[in-house]
């Protein structure tokens, strides 16, 4: 073999070499994690911080790479096939050319190094990203003449900008991570209910009306007394006729002081202001609105102004955290499963909830609310009473016990799937009279 040739063999190895480095290139900085990148930059790894600056710009980044590669790739291929038409003919050495480039581009060039850099991409990105910002500058005019003709072609054809990313596509991110082990169930939880926050009504978490403990302002204080005690809350709604004039709270803190004291009061002197918001605003407004203004409690209204219930800060907050117990409690939980595979469900009960922990599929149909006792009530279409059964997603709801016109506990029962019956082929068994 004559020392041209030999020339010729080494090149096509180097061109083979360079084309594996670029489809390496290609694959680790598309699979490397950007987030794990910041971080590391931000600790102060350079390596990281140039990676980072390449990946902000991965259009310029992605035509040097698709460039590079085939550029390499076809002047492997026309040195093969120089080579082989020297050794074997021209018409031999051209279709042997083909074949055994195909075969070691595949291999070397496309398969192999692509395999490595998605095993450990963070590992490949650091070690050859001081090579791939020199290609870039190098190839910068190549890469913005490129560049300039693919945004013309994609302003012609309409292309639109697309979102980074949904919410519904972090929660998703969220449930992957969470499945690696990386974070643990609760935080995944806790992580997914802060990107609800902000979408979360506070018609979803407030107290209802009918559930509401509120005084007279009228009342004396011997009374006011009595349902501090009884139910223990630290504010109680005061109203002036009816639920649907409060006009303030009372804190049992400052009720209990001046009765301590001797000071002699009206259940009128120590009404504070409380807040009204429309059932429509978000928990998310109202928590920043208790922080400034320094009032845990609201009123909500509806849209002709009536008392729907109220809302405290402890409400908002049990929507990021679950529900929190204090020394007055008594811990009754939403759901709550009982031992013969049932489901005892109080009535005030996200339905959604619910139906999510028993492991139904839930379609609400018009249904427009959220409570358990009021799909009840909308499917039945008339005053729920103790027996009565609803179906839903696989799920039997049974009223187990009524107060006035609500359901105040169901049992949630999810129905065995039923096993497909096998068909009657007609043929006769082995025992089957002949």
């Amino acid at each position: 073999m004559d020392p041209l040739t030999i020339a010729y063999i080494v090149i096509i190895a180097l061109l083979l070499a360079c084309s594996a480095f670029f489809s390496m290139s290609e694959t680790a900085f598309t699979s490397v994690s950007q987030v794990r990148l910041k971080k590391m930059a931000k600790d102060g790894d350079k390596r990281a911080e140039k990676a980072v600056r390449i990946l902000e710009n991965y259009d310029k980044f992605l035509t040097t790479i698709l460039i590079g590669n085939n550029l390499v790739n076809i002047g492997a291929t026309t040195i093969a096939t120089i080579v082989f038409a020297v050794l074997l003919g021209e018409a031999t050495g051209s279709v042997v050319s083909t074949v055994v480039m195909t075969l070691l581009v595949l291999t070397f060039g496309e398969i192999t190094p692509k395999t490595l850099a998605k095993r450990r991409p963070e590992k490949y990105v650091l070690r050859i990203v001081s090579v791939v910002y020199a290609v870039e500058v190098v190839f910068t005019p190549l890469s913005w003449m490129f560049g300039k003709l693919t945004s013309a072609i994609g302003d012609r054809a309409g292309g639109e900008d697309s979102v980074t990313m949904t919410e519904d596509e972090l929660e998703v991110m969220i449930d992957e991570i969470q499945d690696d082990g990386v974070i643990e169930k609760v935080e995944g939880e806790l992580i997914k209910s802060a990107i609800r926050f902000d979408d979360t009504p506070v018609s979803e978490v407030y107290v209802p009306r009918m559930d509401v403990v509120a005084m007279d302002v009228r009342s004396t204080v011997q009374e006011a007394g009595r349902i501090i005690t009884d139910t223990g809350f630290s504010r109680i709604p005061v109203f002036d006729g009816s639920i649907d004039n409060i006009v303030g709270v009372v804190y049992s803190k400052e009720y209990y002081s001046r009765t301590f004291n001797g000071d002699g009061f009206e259940i009128r002197d120590i009404v504070k202001p409380v807040k009204y918001v429309p059932e429509t605003m978000s928990i998310a407004a109202i928590f920043n609105d208790f922080q400034k203004t320094k009032v845990h409690i609201a009123v909500v209204l509806d849209s002709y102004g009536g008392t729907m219930g109220i809302v405290t800060l402890e409400d908002i907050l049990e929507e990021l955290v679950g529900e929190i117990w204090d020394e007055s409690d008594v811990i009754q939980q939403d759901v709550a499963p009982q031992q013969d595979g049932s489901w005892l469900v109080k009535g005030t009960a996200n339905i959604y909830d619910a139906m999510e922990k028993v492991g139904g599929d839930f379609d609400p149909g018009e249904y427009e609310d959220y409570s358990v006792m009021g799909y009840v009530f909308y499917r039945l279409n008339r005053a729920p009473a103790r027996g009565d059964t609803v179906s839903v997603g696989g799920v039997d709801i049974t009223v187990k016990s009524v107060k006035g016109r609500r359901a105040v506990e169901c049992v949630f029962y999810r129905k065995p799937e039923e096993q497909p019956q096998p068909e009657d082929s007609g043929e006769a068994g082995e025992d089957s009279p002949e």
